[in-house]
């Protein structure tokens, strides 16, 4: 996760529409799971299911872009060390091999490894995204307070050719997005008032909450969303608790018009061990098609290398 992950290039054209605030309603962090939908929230939906609204949303979803610029010299160079000595970023938590969501495509497209490092107070974890030759091609660094806080998020995608980070205030109350493609560098301010997550720091965050969550309550965050200098409203629920051992979570796009581009995203713990098992939705890596790159929903197979997520 981490994500251009989200939208594609498509996301300008959502964000004309999206009016969710930043900043929560008064009252509890937490949500019950039984809040109905505004009148306004049905009618639009109403609305938007028509054929040929529809028709615009799903081709939006699965828009394609160009292949990108090259990546800046200090990004790739990155890259490059990672590839060399990938060590250097810590400890091996796990390793995921990423699927395509079609029924027999037996081989992974791509795979990664989360690995960790320990720092005065908190973590780096780091995801470390490579193709089928081993190359790699992303790399997410996510520094995270023992409790899970995001404080900030460094990303290189050769992919996409961009690089940059999001760094959140010391009172958690704004971001501030750096971008920089092709030797331009965009930046922008948020404000929030949800707790910010992103891909390297998302099931840390559910496990953190795994007790809140398993009573039912819904967890409201905010995700990165580096390309496009900003964050989208989440809404983090259990929604199964199986007789297999197995413990699966949802992080469901807040808003309506987001939900019909973008499936709820899927993770599946082992309840006893509370290793990650299993991971279905949009994911970093995007697929190249007739050359042009198209985002990705995948499902995300895990195999852990410590004996506790980390």
């Amino acid at each position: 996760m981490g994500l251009k992950g989200l939208f594609g290039g498509e996301s300008r054209f959502y964000s004309r529409f999206i009016a969710t605030p930043a900043m929560t309603a008064p009252g509890s962090r937490y949500r019950s799971q039984t809040s109905q939908p505004s009148e306004q929230d049905h009618t639009m939906r109403q609305i938007l299911r028509s054929p040929l609204v529809l028709a615009l949303l799903t081709a939006l979803g699965a828009s394609a872009t160009n292949l990108p610029p090259p990546l800046d010299g200090g990004a790739a160079q990155r890259l490059d060390a990672l590839h060399r000595a990938p060590d250097s970023a810590g400890t091996r938590v796990y390793r995921g091999l990423v699927f395509a969501p079609t029924p027999g495509d037996a081989e992974a497209l791509y795979h990664y490894e989360r690995r960790v490092l320990a720092t005065s107070d908190g973590l780096t974890a780091t995801h470390i995204t490579h193709n089928t030759q081993g190359a790699v091609l992303i790399v997410e660094a996510a520094t995270v307070s023992p409790a899970y806080v995001l404080r900030r998020l460094d990303i290189a995608n050769r992919q996409t050719g961009n690089s940059g980070s999001a760094v959140a205030s010391t009172d958690g109350r704004h971001v501030d997005f750096t971008l920089l493609q092709a030797g331009k560098e965009r930046t922008r301010r948020e404000t929030i008032g949800d707790p910010l997550v992103s891909g390297p720091s998302l099931h840390g965050f559910v496990l953190q909450h795994w007790d809140v969550l398993a009573s039912g309550a819904t967890v409201p965050v905010r995700m990165v969303v580096l390309d496009e200098l900003r964050t989208y409203g989440f809404d983090i629920r259990q929604v199964r608790e199986g007789d297999d051992g197995r413990t699966t979570f949802s992080i469901t796009p807040r808003n309506w018009l987001v939900r019909l581009a973008v499936a709820p995203l899927r993770v599946t713990f082992d309840k006893i061990t509370r290793h990650v098992l299993r991971y279905e939705g949009r994911v970093p890596p995007m697929i190249e098609v007739n050359g042009r790159l198209r985002t990705l929903d995948a499902q995300v197979l895990y195999t852990a290398h410590v004996s506790r997520y980390r």
